[in-house]
């Protein structure tokens, strides 16, 4: 019996030679796939296109199912020299390569119909090779420093209380136990013409006492911070260092006077 050829098309791996060839020896597993692959410079441009599809935006979910998608935007960017913007809606938050710093956002054909800057190209091709990847050592230092916060109920004078998720009706009677202010809330009621069911202590919280609640309705992927009343600067200033504690800067400058 002949030799039979193994022909790759993977061009996103390191060892894909044009034609369909290999420069290293092909492992398969017991599935027939490849055990040789490893991650190329090409991978990174891939990655992106895939993650476009045929929109102009990439899901900020995706980019942290898979990390790599910040090294390949970073190279998408720089050697089709795009600029870049963030969007949010809810929990959900789109990123976007633009044309330009003001411009558009573009999806994939508009981005590849760009001259490539192929100095910068071959910039990072060279540095790729060499194993230097972008920003990595501050990639990992900022890693180290994000956290996870609780979601919960912010005073107007800054004071946060802890309200995990499905717990904030009853944190919002404690608070208002608390602070003295059930009498009140009754007399709110009342004179709102409607009963207890219309007017939750949330809402008397959120709407009379200007408190501001963190919060996700889903209780997972993001948090949404709703408020009733126009957020006072103690709010703000804890709004900031509680976004950017969990690396968030997008969201922290949201709250910067």
């Amino acid at each position: 019996m002949g030799k039979r050829k193994i022909t790759c098309n993977n061009a996103s791996c390191k060892h894909h030679i044009s034609g369909g060839g290999c420069d290293t020896c092909i492992m398969l597993d017991g599935s027939g796939k490849c055990k040789s692959f490893e991650k190329g410079f090409a991978y990174y441009f891939h990655i992106v296109w895939d993650a476009l599809g045929n929109k102009n935006f990439i899901d900020m979910i995706e980019v942290q199912r898979n990390p790599d998608l910040r090294i390949g935007m970073y190279y998408v960017m720089e050697c089709y020299e795009l600029g870049f913007s963030e969007m949010e809606w809810g929990t959900c938050r789109m990123l976007m390569l633009k044309n330009g710093e003001n411009g558009e956002p573009l999806n994939y054909e508009g981005i590849t119909a760009r001259e490539l800057n192929m100095e910068k190209f071959r910039k990072h091709l060279n540095d790729f090779e060499n194993g230097i990847m972008p920003n990595q050592a501050q990639k990992e230092q900022e890693q180290q420093k994000t956290e996870t916060k609780e979601f919960g109920w912010l005073s107007p004078t800054g004071v946060f209380t802890e309200s995990p998720f499905g717990t904030h009706e009853e944190s919002a009677e404690q608070i208002c136990e608390r602070k003295g202010f059930t009498d009140e809330y009754w007399k709110w009621v009342k004179e709102s013409g409607d009963n207890e069911i219309g007017h939750l202590m949330r809402d008397f919280l959120s709407e009379v006492k200007g408190y501001c609640l963190i919060h996700n309705p889903s209780g997972y992927a993001g948090y949404i911070v709703t408020n009733m009343k126009a957020l006072t600067k103690h709010q703000k200033d804890f709004l900031y260092n509680y976004f950017m504690d969990m690396g968030d800067r997008f969201k922290a400058e949201q709250f910067v006077e």
